[in-house]
């Protein structure tokens, strides 16, 4: 269930369910979302769309395993395994009161962060090959590859669509590809291709950042390069920020424990004495 793609007023029947003639328009008897998901699993996406009036009922829900369809007096029994996910940072809406504490903390059992594309390195060069080879079976292409210097080229662009921005930026440039060399054995995709990102998408340092510029070393590889460069990102994040990591993380617009943990594996910390250092 879409919690962000249902009216606000028919949340509740699409959840618990509704009788006949329990409001207009309800011509007959419904089973919500729970009902049918009972004895399994109810994916609730972008839960942090929820209005506030939904989510004490969900609490209700999760807290006591038990529904009330709308307009029904008798409260049913349920057993419903609860996935949720949302983009939002749950603990902020919580604080700025727009998402219930108590069930921010129920729906907590297990939290699962999923770092965005831009911080899983090595993901955007093993994707785009699958990609790849998606279209190439599509267009009918019997051999398709990306120019060495495409790689490189989708390393540097942030995105912000993540997986499926770059599933889509693959399909064009397959597309254009196979336009441009109709008559060749094997298509090459090149960064003409692929497109010039938007700069302001472009992962660069901080304008009043006091650390220096990174040095390109073209002894490394794509990897070495990437998590140098990376270092060199963060390290002058966290200067600007005054080695505040929430702020850091709003700046490199990601999730402040997954800036942590991706500092950390870069060998990147910051004592209590605010000194930056690399292990």
């Amino acid at each position: 269930m879409n919690c962000a793609a249902i009216p606000e007023n028919l949340i509740e029947s699409e959840l618990f369910g509704h009788v006949k003639g329990a409001f207009t328009g309800a011509d007959k008897n419904r089973m919500g979302k729970f009902a049918l998901a009972d004895g399994g699993t109810l994916f609730l996406d972008e839960i942090g769309e929820l209005p506030l009036a939904a989510q004490s009922k969900l609490l209700r829900a999760l807290q006591n395993n038990e529904i009330q369809p709308v307009g029904k007096d008798e409260i049913q029994k349920i057993n419903v395994r609860v996935l949720a996910a949302t983009n939002r940072e749950l603990k902020e809406e919580v604080e700025q009161g727009k998402f219930r504490a108590d069930l921010y903390h129920r729906l907590s059992v297990y939290p699962i962060s999923v770092p965005p594309l831009r911080e899983r390195n090595g993901d955007i060069e093993l994707l785009a090959g699958f990609f790849l080879e998606q279209v190439r079976r599509k267009l009918g292409i019997n051999q398709i590859k990306l120019s060495p210097n495409v790689v490189s080229h989708l390393n540097r662009y942030s995105w912000p669509g993540n997986v499926r921005e770059l599933e889509h930026v693959i399909n064009r440039a397959a597309l254009k590809a196979k336009a441009r060399l109709f008559d060749k054995k094997v298509v090459t995709v090149s960064i003409d291709d692929c497109g010039h990102f938007d700069d302001d998408s472009q992962i660069t340092p901080t304008k009043q950042s006091k650390a220096s510029t990174p040095i390109v070393d073209h002894s490394m590889g794509i990897r070495e390069s990437t998590e140098e460069y990376q270092r060199h990102l963060i390290s002058n994040a966290l200067i600007e920020c005054d080695y505040n990591w929430a702020k850091a993380s709003r700046i490199l617009k990601t999730d402040r424990a997954n800036l942590i943990r991706l500092s950390k594996r870069l060998g990147i910390s910051v004592t209590k004495s605010h000194t930056l250092s690399r292990s």
